[in-house]
């Protein structure tokens, strides 16, 4: 009996020092459990494409190893995920911007093709032997061929650019000479024309850091829309000023017919015009402010304009004193990228 006793108090004893260790094991075995649900949860939010999500406090532990193995491939597919959808707005930004340009590149070869199609039609079907008439439609032929030639040249100037086959000779030169220059290449059309040809240079020794020959096209291109807006009688300063003693300022202001507030935030873009009609009528392409655009970034530089209606317009551009270490591609590509 005293055996039976001993036999069943030890039986009871292994049995109640059994009972902790089978709680704590269950309660352990539900917190992996638990946690491995919650891994598994993730990991799924992940496979769905959810990789916003992050897992929250993952632990030390080999688990907790796991969760920030998963966290970090989460803000690895999210960074590469955005990366992509910006990629994708950027193609699709400049899949627009190439189909508005056909399209626009299209219209503008349009109107003189049919003008010289149509003149050179009527010539061939007898108007050639009118002495009243056939001088007329040949010069309005004329027109259009030097229309076409202009804006083919602008096109193949901007393309250049835009594809970094621009090359550019970089060099420091005098801001007064390269002004006075452009102006003394104006001056007969502006006379013709009875507009006043000012130059305003603060500093005569005043130098910039540029390729001469973009920095006459960005000139002889504002100085070509001042007189072509600058009624008779008008005038047309061209300045410069330095700038925080990094950059100068050049700029074309004049005496027109001024510009709407609300058409200047656009008027740097590629074939806008305020004004079609008339822009066709004095032989403009559309492209002029667009080049002149492009060409001062890729050399460190800035555009801009302002203008008072019925009072005239301002248009200007900075070049950097010093050479800030731009290289022919270099100029292009940063500008190009997001043109």
């Amino acid at each position: 009996m005293q055996v039976d006793a001993v036999r069943a108090k030890v039986l009871w004893s292994a049995l109640l020092g059994f009972i902790p260790s089978i709680l704590l094991a269950a309660l352990f075995s539900r917190h992996v459990s638990t946690r491995l649900a919650s891994i598994i949860d993730y990991a799924g939010k992940l496979a769905q494409g959810d990789f916003a999500a992050r897992l929250p406090n993952p632990g030390r532990d080999e688990l907790g190893l796991l969760g920030h193995k998963l966290n970090d491939t989460g803000a690895k597919l999210e960074n590469m995920v955005r990366e992509l959808d910006h990629e994708h707005a950027e193609l699709e930004k400049l899949e627009r911007i190439r189909k508005d340009f056909v399209i626009n590149v299209s219209h503008e070869l349009r109107t003189p093709l049919a003008s010289i199609q149509g003149y050179t039609e009527t010539l061939l079907d007898g108007a050639i032997d009118d002495p009243v008439h056939n001088v007329k439609f040949l010069g309005i032929i004329r027109q259009n061929a030097e229309r076409l030639a202009r804006l083919t040249a602008d096109l193949l100037a901007l393309s250049r650019i835009e594809l970094g086959r621009q090359k550019f000779q970089f060099n420091s030169y005098y801001v007064h000479r390269l002004i006075e220059e452009n102006c003394d290449s104006m001056r007969p059309m502006a006379e013709k024309k009875n507009v006043e040809l000012r130059v305003d240079v603060a500093d005569s020794k005043a130098e910039v850091f540029c390729d001469s020959e973009a920095v006459h096209q960005m000139l002889a291109n504002l100085l070509d829309n001042a007189l072509k807006y600058t009624p008779e009688g008008g005038s047309i300063t061209v300045g410069a000023r330095e700038e925080a003693g990094k950059m100068v300022r050049f700029s074309v202001k004049d005496t027109g017919v001024g510009i709407p507030p609300d058409e200047l935030p656009r008027l740097f873009e590629r074939f806008y015009r305020v004004d079609k009609a008339r822009s066709r009528e004095l032989g403009g392409t559309g492209l002029g402010l667009a080049i002149v655009k492009h060409l001062a970034k890729s050399q460190g530089g800035e555009v801009g304009v302002a203008s008072v209606l019925n009072e005239g317009a301002t248009f200007w551009f900075t070049l950097p004193i010093d050479d800030i270490g731009l290289s022919d591609q270099e100029a292009v590509s940063a500008e190009n990228m997001h043109s």
